[in-house]
């Protein structure tokens, strides 16, 4: 699947440097000649499918990049913005909000974790290329939305994660990747911020063990896209969904074969 990606044009709230995330604007006079112009740039691409955003600013740039065309605009809450909680609305220097945005693992306060909407944003991707693995597709989305596709197709660290911005109606492609073959011989799926984490790689150490690659999910969205792929697709992780928690640490065997209790893994060496 060929993938276009683009962020909605301007609102009064992009405009006034406000973080906007559910609060629902329409374009701006300015962003609705952006999306116009975009779509006079793309008309010599023929897109199989549109997917958008739920939300008015990303309804309206679909409906004007596609003027002319014979292509149905599908809704999929799955691309609505980030819930930036207490941030929304706030000036987007403030540093609150930065501390946030730079910590990917983090979640803002009252909002919407990272980790969520990466989960809901990667799920939706494989989902699309699964159904259409052969089409052309335009998606049209959020600033937030558009930096986690991103680390789809090139994993980031924070630094790099904080830094990307995709501007008003700047248009980016992607190839969804071939499936990669798993790496041996266990995968250790966990994160710095973690106590369990923590004190299972001190066990390690003191033990010698080093059979072992350490995926944190905290410093590479390549490492958190396959955990949360991982562990929704697990029966082994049912109790944790159901709790609404994590599951980390995880340990994953190159046979498949999942723990979660590091004495287990050393045990079984």
């Amino acid at each position: 699947m060929k993938l276009y990606v683009t962020r909605h044009g301007e609102t009064a709230w992009n405009k006034e440097n406000k973080v906007c995330g559910r609060t629902d604007l329409p374009l701006t006079e300015k962003g609705r000649a952006q999306a116009q112009e975009t779509g006079k740039k793309l008309s010599g691409v023929h897109f199989d499918r549109v997917v958008c955003s739920p939300m008015l600013r990303a309804r309206e740039t679909a409906a004007l990049i596609c003027e002319g065309r014979e292509v149905v605009i599908e809704r999929h809450r799955e691309l609505i913005e980030q819930d930036y909680g207490l941030c929304e609305g706030a000036d987007r220097f403030d540093e609150n909000f930065l501390f946030h945005k730079r910590n990917f693992a983090d979640g803002y306060p009252q909002g919407e974790s990272q980790m969520m909407l990466a989960k809901r944003v990667y799920r939706f991707l494989e989902e699309l290329a699964a159904r259409c693995p052969e089409e052309t597709v335009l998606a049209v989305c959020h600033g937030g939305v558009c930096r986690v596709i991103e680390s789809y197709f090139h994993p980031m660290d924070n630094e790099t994660f904080f830094k990307f911005a995709m501007h008003n109606c700047e248009v980016r492609t992607y190839e969804m990747p071939a499936a990669e073959a798993s790496p041996a011989p266990v995968k250790f799926y966990g994160t710095e911020i973690c106590k369990d984490c923590a004190e299972a790689l001190c066990l390690f150490a003191e033990k010698g063990f080093t059979g072992f690659s350490y995926m944190d999910i905290g410093l590479s969205t390549g490492s958190l896209k396959e955990f949360l792929a991982l562990r929704d697709s697990r029966p082994e992780f049912r109790q944790v969904r159901e709790d609404g928690g994590i599951g980390i640490p995880c340990f994953l065997r190159s046979d498949g074969s999942i723990c979660f209790e590091p004495e287990e893994l050393l045990e079984s060496q």
